[in-house]
Formats: structure tokens, sequence, C-alpha cells
């Protein structure tokens, strides 16, 4: 039922001759994308909910403590760019329920999530699921997940026109090749001319430093009813029909053959330790599976994955320092290398989203979830995925005969 890894020995030797400036730098990108955007709706979920600076610091330690290792784990014994940390959408949907619900209480709800999502990975569910829904379909759910990434390149010359110009001007000048600097890749320059304008103009925001190391704090869950039966579908939803659907899709049109069922197990016993932290779910990061994508050589990005979990890990220990310097830098830079790191990411989910079968139910899944709706707290990820599946067994029961109902190749 689990599978099996595939860990290479001499694991040391093996791990520095695949360590590329390509995965460094993809590393470096996800792990500063990881360590703004997402802490800033911590920040504003944590708020709205009432929580206290330590409530959001031991949150921000599970968050990305454990979830840099379970990704240095499943990345190194897998050879695969595996990340995980902590949902997004479950943050946003605990930020609302906090108003009405004790935290004991939403903690509860984590430890019963994580024992469901830790039940469906042992049954073998996730991967039966994954094999059932056409790879074209999730694909266009992914455009639509990232397109948003992208336009952001395109409203930041409205915000920021000359960080913007200089910023994204580095990257496809140095992308097309007629201008290179040895070992650089073109999203490194990019940031670090992003980074040096930002500090030339004294824009970055003052913001005091707190240098303490982390006191993790455990709390005593409580299993109410109602929080339980508010919060456990959809959190678990939002790990397996959103996030993990995200990163297992990346990794497959990427060549690999992602270990789904103990990647949702990691998942799982993730979201049990960290509710007892206070933080919500473990999850496969999509988007940060993409940074970690966008380029090297397939076989060495692996080791992008054990970098990146190792800076998760470091930031958790250090969660206080994190919490400072992620708010100094100014959200238009990180939107900008958002979009730049995710360019080659987005084009391609286009591409294997239209170029064969199930295109009318693909199209209708990038719709969907481009519109952003949320029914039921459940967003427009999983309701594009599960509409543009149903389009197709209406309008293309033809391509599912192709398939013979299973997930088509890319």
């Amino acid at each position: 039922m689990l599978e099996k890894p595939s860990l290479r020995f001499p694991i040391i030797n093996g791990f520095l001759k695949d360590s590329n400036r390509f995965v460094i730098s993809n590393a470096f990108i996800a792990f500063l994308f990881t360590q703004t955007g997402p802490i800033a709706i911590l920040l504003s979920a944590a708020h709205l909910g009432g929580l206290s600076e330590k409530e959001m610091i031991t949150w921000l330690f599970a968050g990305y403590g454990l979830g840099g290792i379970i990704t240095v784990i499943l990345s190194l014994f897998y050879r695969q760019p595996i990340s995980a940390a902590w949902s997004l959408p479950a943050a946003a949907i605990v930020g609302a329920s906090l108003q009405h619900l004790t935290f004991p209480q939403v903690i509860g709800a984590y430890v019963i999530t994580g024992v469901v999502i830790t039940i469906i990975s042992l049954t073998g569910i996730a991967k039966k699921g994954m094999a059932f829904l056409p790879m074209p379909i999730i694909m266009g759910m992914v455009a639509g997940v990232f397109l948003p990434f992208g336009l952001k390149l395109v409203s930041s010359f409205v915000i920021d026109p000359w960080l913007s110009a200089i910023t994204i001007g580095f990257f496809f000048l140095f992308l097309s090749g007629r201008v290179s600097i040895k070992y650089i890749p073109p999203i490194l320059i990019s940031a670090i001319a992003g980074l040096v304008i930002i500090a030339l103009r004294g824009d970055f925001y003052a913001v005091p430093l707190d240098l303490s190391i982390i006191r993790p704090v455990l709390y005593r869950p409580d299993f109410n009813i109602n929080a339980i039966i508010e919060l456990v579908l959809p959190l678990t939803i939002s790990v397996i029909g959103i996030h993990n659907t995200q990163g297992i899709a990346i990794l497959k049109s990427e060549g690999y053959d992602p270990p789904v069922n103990v990647m949702t197990l990691s998942c799982g016993v993730g979201s049990i330790a960290m509710g007892f932290l206070g933080s919500v779910p473990t999850c496969i990061t999509g988007p940060v599976s993409a940074i970690l994508n966008s380029s090297g050589s397939r076989k060495s990005r692996y080791v992008g994955g054990v970098y990146l979990g190792f800076l998760l890990f470091l930031s958790g220990i250090f969660a206080p320092v994190t919490i400072s310097l992620s708010l100094m830098i100014p959200t238009i830079m990180i939107a900008v290398l958002g979009g730049l790191a995710m360019f080659r990411v987005i084009l391609d989910s286009f591409h294997n989203a239209f170029k064969g079968n199930f295109t009318i139910g693909a199209f209708v899944a990038f719709m969907v979830t481009v519109s952003n709706v949320t029914f039921w707290n459940i967003g427009s990820a999983f309701w594009g995925l599960m509409i543009g599946l149903l389009i197709s067994l209406l309008l293309e029961p033809q391509d599912f005969k192709k398939t013979n109902g299973i997930t088509e190749k890319i």
C-alpha cells in the first residue's frame, strides 16, 4: 500500500554531486516565497481569531519546523522535490472559525482531521482518486490556481513601475541567453537586482527584530462536536482536494512518480503533531512545488527540496526572527518573484491541460478555479476540479474510454 523509497547510497556523495546552482536558487526563491505571503496570511488569520503572539509563534514553529523535517525526509528518500508545510486555505477557514470557537476546540478539529487523513492514506483511497482524475482536468485547475501569480507581474507595473521593470527585465534578459552570468540562474539575478533597488531606495519596512529562539508550547485539544462538524471536512478537503492535488499534479507533469499514499500519510501524521502545537493541518504545497521544479535537471531537483526543508526547519526554530524579517520585504517584491518563479510552470500547465483529451473539462476546471468562488468554506480549486470532472463525464465520455478511466499520462 505504501510506496517503497528510492533511496540510493552513498547519500552524501550523491547529494553533493546533484547540488547545483539551479536547485539552490530554486530552494532560495521557494523559501523566500514561504516566508512572506503565507506568513502574512497566518498573521491575518491569527489576528482575526484573536490569537496571542505566543500562539502565533508556536503555530509558525509547527508549520515550518515540522514541515521542514517532512520535506527533507520525503525529498531525500524518494528523490523528488516534495515540499510540505501548513495549509493556506486551512488558515483562512480557521481564522473565521476562531471568532466563535475557542483555540482548544479548533485544535481538537486539527487532530481529528489528521486522523481522518491518516486513515485515507492507509486505505489507498487518495491514490485511487488521483488515478481516476484525468490529468488535463487537474492541470486546468492548477493553471487556474497559478494564473493570479502571473497576472501580478502585469499589475506590478502599476504599483511600482521601476522596481517591476528592472526586476522582470533582468529575468527575461538573462533567460533569453543573450546575456548570462555563469552559475547564476535568471530568477536569482532578478531577486538580487530587486533587493538591491529596495535597499538603495530605503524601502525595507522598519520592523523590530526579535532574535529569540522558539519555546514550543503543547496544547490540550478540546474535542467539541460543533468544531469537528464545522472544520474537519473542509480542512480535509483543503489538504487532499486542493493542495495535495496541485503538488502531485506538478510532480507528475514533470515526469516523477510521486508516492501519493506516503505523502498523504505524512500529511495525516504531520497534522496530528502540528495540531498539538497549534498549527493548521499539513499539506503538500502546490506553489512551492512549482518553484522547486522551475529549473535544473529533473534528476537533481530533490536536492532543492532538501535545502528548502532545512531552511524551513531553521525558520521554525527562529520563528520570532522569521516573522520580523518577513515583514521587512515589500509585498510587491514577493509578488514579482513569485510570478517569475512560476512563469514556466504556468506555461506548462496550460500546455498539458489543453493539448489533447478532456479539453472541455479542463477549461471548465480552469474557469471555475480562476473565479475564486467559495461554497461552504471550500475554495474554488476543489470546485473547479469537481465541476470539470462532471462536465467531462457528461460531454466527453469518449475521452474516458480512450484512457480506460484512469489518469492520462503527460
